[in-house]
């Protein structure tokens, strides 16, 4: 099963509605999942972006198995109106 190609622009907007409208921080696979995508470096590095640019909070996290791992939210004072048509 091939994965559609979206535009760059349309994935980001993508990502951030999703983890706008999420009750609580995301972790990366379900940022992808969301996106009906594979974990891709393409991908991590477009999350990565978005929180150098001040969208997204990432904050590290152990897991239950002992795994650290990242898990990313919209950065305070972003959520209201995020993720909401114009």
């Amino acid at each position: 099963m091939s994965q559609d190609h979206r535009p760059r622009s349309e994935t980001r907007q993508l990502m951030i509605d999703i983890v706008a409208r999420s009750e609580r921080p995301l972790t990366r696979t379900e940022i992808v999942n969301r996106l009906n995508r594979k974990k891709t470096p393409h991908l991590i590095n477009m999350m990565d972006a978005l929180v150098d640019e001040g969208v997204f909070r990432r904050s590290i996290v152990t897991f239950n198995n002992g795994v650290t791992g990242y898990e990313y939210s919209i950065a305070r004072g972003l959520r209201e109106g995020v993720g909401r048509p114009s």
